[in-house]
């Protein structure tokens, strides 16, 4: 039975090993980094901490910018009740550090005595909480435990990158490595809504992971998968399987948050719903559910005006307004979108999906340098995110680079198969294999695309322009009539205008198919 060090000031308990805080025996809800940030300050109490001791410790010596460290100073103080008028808790040392100046008790307890002894549910955070338990090795040989336990670690740091999920530590879900408790309990004792379990299982040189998320208020499966890799080398297969995992994890949950949302009580508004409610009219893709999704996230913002996933999702929601040719304004649309993608970023400078939606809105405006700048940023912050990936790639369509957006949209599709998105993704690869000349490919790609939910003219135009191609006039025309009772002004110049083709990456190939198949260049008001 192990240890965990507890430390006490005003009306706060702070357990570094289930990394908790509690106010009144109410769960507080931390971003990793804030927590980690006011453990080392409590720690070291006994001094002033520069920032190059907070970088070194909370961000292994990578590069932070000023404005980032202050926001999660300022998270932390907010967090524990203070602020830096007040500064009861947290003292700032100008040009030297700050140090924790609350009194502090410090006390020990057991792993059980916080959860299974007492038998008290742990209060839920309002984002999506989840605990990765250790995954179990199903073979038996002992050499493969470490691989086991290696795939879980990974795991439970790539979902950490993730802004918006509450991610219980290593050192919490590992206690449970021994423990036959059903995964409801498990949730009940960790306080988390989602758990996910998995196996392995080596047979001669290959390996099979699986993996499944679970609601743990109900005990039902929300996702589950199985991955076959060759072990040629451990490490990257590692890398590869954790990837998938946390890819494939990310849209399933909005997915159950969203569901969550739609069935929950009126009367039990909170900011986190209200948007999940938004999200659920965003991925409906309609003029009027785009219009619904901003009244929603607007109420969000109304009742927490710094809940960023909100400000990305009205950024997401003027984006989709011009790509589905729904903006009065397409102009105005694109600059509604930059000013909340970039008051997302404000907030949480380490959010990916941030700068993911912030770089899509920078290629609405042809700014290429930009859009790609960022998008490689939100990589950078987590490379399991698909949106992301498929924003990279089609940034790289758009400036006339299809060859680089290969490798960025086979990973968006593989990270997500059952992504909302999955029509763009398809799309934008179409677009990639028919400016590259791979016109079978592109009609492929294309119907894949039309089977997907909800209708985007870009689709068709990709497909009528590559049957154009390849001389297939009458197919192409079919098509034509489709997106023209919905798109009734769609035309050479409506693809030119409403397309974020560079202006002079060659996409002359592209307009070229429309003709052959018989796209008017313009077509008059109706």
């Amino acid at each position: 039975m192990g240890y965990n060090v507890l430390f006490l000031f005003n009306n706060y308990v702070l357990d570094s090993g289930r990394r908790e805080l509690r106010a009144d025996d109410a769960l507080v809800a931390l971003e990793p980094q804030v927590f980690d940030i006011l453990v080392y300050l409590i720690e070291n109490r006994d001094r002033v901490v520069s920032k190059d001791d907070l970088i070194a410790s909370v961000w292994g010596g990578r590069i932070v910018s000023e404005s980032t460290l202050t926001s999660r100073i300022n998270a932390v103080r907010k967090a524990i009740g203070d602020t830096g008028e007040k500064q009861s808790c947290i003292r700032t040392f100008a040009r030297k550090g700050f140090r924790f100046v609350a009194p502090v008790e410090v006390t020990e307890t057991t792993e059980q005595v916080a959860g299974a002894q007492t038998g008290a549910a742990l209060a839920l955070p309002q984002k999506p909480s989840i605990a990765v338990l250790p995954f179990s090795n199903m073979g038996g040989d002992a050499t493969d435990d470490s691989f086991a336990e290696g795939v879980t670690e990974e795991i439970i740091t790539a979902l950490s990158r993730v802004r918006w999920f509450f991610v219980i530590a290593r050192g919490s879900t590992f206690a449970y490595k021994s423990r036959n408790i059903d995964p409801s309990g498990i949730a009940r004792e960790l306080g988390v809504r989602y758990i996910l379990m998995g196996s392995i299982r080596r047979a001669g040189d290959r390996i099979r992971v699986t993996a499944k998320l679970i609601d743990g208020s109900n005990g039902s499966n929300v996702w589950a998968r199985s991955y076959d890799r060759a072990l040629s080398d451990i490490f990257s297969v590692q890398d590869d399987i954790t990837q998938t995992i946390v890819g494939g994890i990310e849209p399933e949950l909005g997915r159950a948050e969203r569901e969550r949302a739609r069935v929950k009580h009126r009367d039990s508004i909170d900011a986190w719903s209200t948007y999940q409610r938004g999200m659920i009219h965003l991925y409906r893709y309609t003029q009027d559910d785009l219009a619904e999704a901003r009244r929603q996230f607007a109420a969000a913002i109304a009742i927490d005006p710094d809940l960023g996933p909100a400000y990305s999702a009205t950024a997401e929601a003027y984006y989709y307004e011009v790509v589905y040719g729904f903006a009065e304004s397409p102009d105005h649309n694109r600059e509604r979108a930059i000013e909340f993608a970039q008051k997302a970023v404000a907030l949480d400078r380490d959010d990916a999906g941030a700068h993911c939606t912030l770089g899509r809105t920078r290629y609405l405006r042809r700014e290429y340098a930009t859009a790609i700048s960022e998008l490689e940023l939100a990589l950078d912050l987590n490379p399991s995110l698909a949106l992301a990936h498929y924003g990279l790639g089609a940034a790289f369509v758009f400036s006339g680079k299809p060859h680089e957006a290969f490798p960025h949209l086979e990973s968006a599709i593989r990270l997500s198969p059952q992504d909302p998105n999955m029509g763009s993704y398809l799309a934008r690869m179409a677009e990639a294999k028919y400016l590259v000349g791979e016109d079978e490919a592109a009609v492929r790609f294309a119907l894949r695309a039309l089977a997907q939910p909800s209708f985007q003219w870009s689709r068709y135009a990709v497909l009528i322009a590559a049957l154009g191609q390849l001389g297939r006039e009458d197919e192409a025309q079919r098509y034509l009539a489709e997106v023209g009772r919905m798109r009734p002004k769609f035309s050479v110049a409506f693809v030119r205008d409403m397309h974020p083709f560079s202006r002079d990456m060659g996409a002359d190939r592209y307009y070229e198919g429309l003709r052959k198949a018989g796209v008017p260049e313009t077509v008059g008001d109706q």
